[in-house]
């Protein structure tokens, strides 16, 4: 009669074993239903192919194609995940690859060619300089894919060595010891003091240094934390302008209009990425300029497109481009669970098929946020 107790609790243990086991099941099925959804629909709207291979067109529904080498970084980021799933193969990202190959600013010049326009599958404009944001995204894409097809007959890691070599070029103000925005910025410009905060990426420089073994990227890294800590430092909120000025050892957040528009010194479509470029580093510094800004946001009932650095919200309206890298973020810190279930809205609503920014970043950190 004994017995009969131990036997019960027994199964009443495998029952609940494997409650658990398909309520994991369920979740884990739900999120690739999502991240594959998600991605198809990227994949359908915004990839377009040409003569010139496959491109991420960024303006959606619109007749003349305009694509940007920001863009291309976000696709091939993109399309990497998806081959880690079975869901793109080689293929699909060496037509992404060949692309960025055709439209390098010149043979020897490696970096890609911020923009470029067609109209009836024809080029009609090409610009002559790049982007560093761009290029940081597609280097790191060709060190995944050096790790994904290692036996492949395009030469990724060749690429990717000699791309970070561009960048270290064409890229970088020596004397302030961070990258420029772009090399437009030359060292007779005033643009050369000039930083896109958000081209800060400690994950990326860890990852550079490891695959080229070239120190630069360690001591890149430890002066571009020092500028955010100092921005950090500058305003209450922890927020960071969309860009910079760095020069004479003193940092300051650039006034309006001094660059590309009303948001420059604002936290704003540059600087709304900065949560997801920080999150995946495990640097003590750098959790600290994230946590700041997080804790801002973790206050707010509701996130909205852009806030001064104050701290004041520039618009009423919420915007998938500023809540998917603080859900990224968000998920990645235990202490910000409330933030991953109200900004949760910009995966569950799934993609407009219009907004090419918001669309694309949301894919990206849908299919990041549980990286394989």
């Amino acid at each position: 009669m004994r017995k009969r107790p131990a036997i019960m609790w027994s199964l009443l243990f495998l029952i609940f074993i494997g409650y658990i086991a398909a309520v994991l099941f369920n979740i884990n099925d739900n999120q690739t239903k999502l991240e594959k959804t998600a991605y198809n629909q990227w994949r359908s709207t915004y990839l377009k192919e040409n003569n010139e291979g496959t491109f991420i067109k960024t303006n959606p529904k619109k007749k003349a194609d305009i694509s940007l080498s920001e863009g291309h970084g976000y696709g091939m980021l993109i399309t990497m995940e998806a081959a880690k799933r079975g869901w793109a193969s080689e293929k699909e990202f060496n037509d992404l690859y060949r692309y960025y190959q055709n439209f390098r600013i010149s043979k020897d010049n490696p970096l890609m060619s911020w923009r470029q326009k067609f109209e009836d599958d024809k080029q009609v404009a090409i610009e002559s300089t790049n982007a560093t944001d761009g290029d940081l995204d597609i280097a790191y894409a060709l060190i995944e894919a050096s790790k994904q097809w290692p036996d492949s007959q395009s030469n990724y890691q060749g690429a990717a060595k000699k791309l970070l070599a561009g960048i270290k070029a064409r890229n970088y103000n020596a004397t302030n010891k961070l990258l420029t925005v772009g090399d437009w910025a030359t060292k007779d410009s005033e643009a050369y003091s000039l930083i896109r905060p958000s081209d800060i990426i400690p994950s990326y420089f860890d990852a550079f240094a490891s695959f080229s073994g070239d120190d630069f990227w360690k001591t890149l890294k430890i002066s571009s934390v020092n500028v955010l800590e100092t921005l950090s430092k500058q305003h209450k909120t922890g927020l960071i302008p969309d860009f910079a000025w760095v020069k004479n050892n003193k940092v300051t957040s650039a006034k309006k209009d001094q660059v590309a528009g009303a948001n420059d010194g604002n936290y704003g479509a540059n600087a709304c990425r900065i949560p997801w470029r920080l999150a995946s580093s495990n640097d003590k510094d750098v959790n600290q300029v994230l946590s700041k800004m997080m804790n801002f946001f973790l206050e707010k009932n509701t996130i909205t497109e852009g806030y001064t650095l104050s701290g004041k919200s520039l618009s009423s309206s919420q915007s998938k481009n500023f809540s998917a890298p603080i859900l990224y973020a968000a998920n990645q810190k235990e202490a910000y669970g409330n933030l991953v279930n109200s900004q949760a809205w910009v995966i569950n609503d799934g993609l407009s098929g219009e907004d090419y920014y918001g669309d694309t970043l949301t894919t990206l950190i849908t299919l990041q946020m549980n990286q394989k």
